[in-house]
């Protein structure tokens, strides 16, 4: 019997042999479009696997992640130093061989991060490496590198009343105005800055501490399933008390989304385009703002205010 039952992560329906800590059950019923499975350990990962190279990250004695497609058309991801994920042709069965000596918590950081964030690329799907809340049926995410503040910032905002869409992965749905479908349900917090949660109500978040110790906070969600995209924002913490919403030109715009994938070092030419396509579209159609926050802690009360001045209305937004 599974530890959770399937959950609806990124506009996808995932099963897994282990707790991925998330709550979002998927509908009971719902098709499940993705199945991770534990496999046999391994006693090393280290080196480039066999086939062809698709995405390459890092460099000896610092790899991060490496990504084939094999003969047999299926792909392998691995994390060096952690796991492989043996993914099937279709994308839709995938196992995981952790390296013998790793936390197995790590199963389900790997999995909710840069599994799925793998499989919305290999399904030609629009992804940011980006934190999203959400306010009066508007999401704003938060772009950036890890270490810019995203999460952070998106804490403030869950603090002055915002509610948690995704953290780390967000995934874009065209139509007739850019859609965020649900994502992760916590929020992972740097040392630093869980000194948010102080601002936060008693009884309306969770906190953990997880397999790599960050301080995770775990916040209501939207009643949607598909939130309007009304902004993206990219954290510039400062120093200096300054606290501007800076908006990007569209060329300048589609340079800042591109400038923060969430899978580095691609070399498919397939994906390339796709990313390409994918981040002039967006910088057409909804604002990209550049936030230069004064950091904390301790953060200024007006900061999360300070942000949703900067962002429209988006048009399904109005009804």
């Amino acid at each position: 019997m599974r530890p959770e039952p399937p959950q609806r992560l990124y506009g996808l329906t995932v099963a897994a042999d282990f707790a991925l800590h998330q709550d979002r059950p998927a509908p009971p019923g719902a098709p499940v479009d993705l199945t991770v499975r534990d496999g046999e350990p391994l006693a090393d990962n280290r080196g480039t696997p066999a086939g062809e190279l698709l995405l390459d990250f890092g460099k000896e004695p610092d790899r991060w992640y490496s990504v084939v497609r094999r003969a047999d058309s299926s792909v392998l991801l691995r994390v060096h130093g952690v796991c492989d994920f043996v993914i099937a042709p279709d994308l839709r069965d995938v196992t995981v061989h952790l390296v013998h000596g790793t936390d197995p918590g790590m199963r389900a950081i790997m999995t909710t991060g840069t599994l799925l964030a793998l499989q919305l690329y290999l399904r030609g799907r629009t992804v940011l490496h980006a934190s999203a809340v959400e306010r009066d049926g508007t999401a704003v995410a938060f772009l950036g590198h890890s270490g810019m503040g995203k999460s952070t910032l998106a804490a403030l905002l869950c603090a002055a009343g915002a509610r948690v869409v995704s953290d780390d992965v967000v995934p874009v749905a065209s139509g007739d105005w850019p859609l965020v479908p649900l994502g992760a349900t916590e929020l992972r917090l740097r040392p630093g800055a869980e000194a948010v949660t102080e601002t936060m109500t008693a009884g309306t978040y969770r906190v953990r501490t997880s397999t790599d110790d960050r301080t995770v906070v775990g916040l209501p969600s939207p009643g949607l399933a598909d939130v309007p995209l009304g902004a993206v924002v990219v954290p510039r913490p400062n120093r200096e008390d300054r606290l501007e919403m800076e908006r990007l030109d569209p060329k300048s715009a589609a340079f800042a989304i591109m400038s923060f994938p969430r899978l580095m070092g691609w070399r498919d030419p397939v994906v390339l385009g796709q990313v390409l396509a994918h981040a002039s579209w967006l910088a057409r159609t909804v604002p990209v703002l550049v936030a230069h926050v004064p950091w904390g802690p301790p953060f200024r009360a007006d900061v999360a205010e300070a942000v949703w001045a900067a962002v429209e209305p988006v048009p399904l937004a109005r009804g």
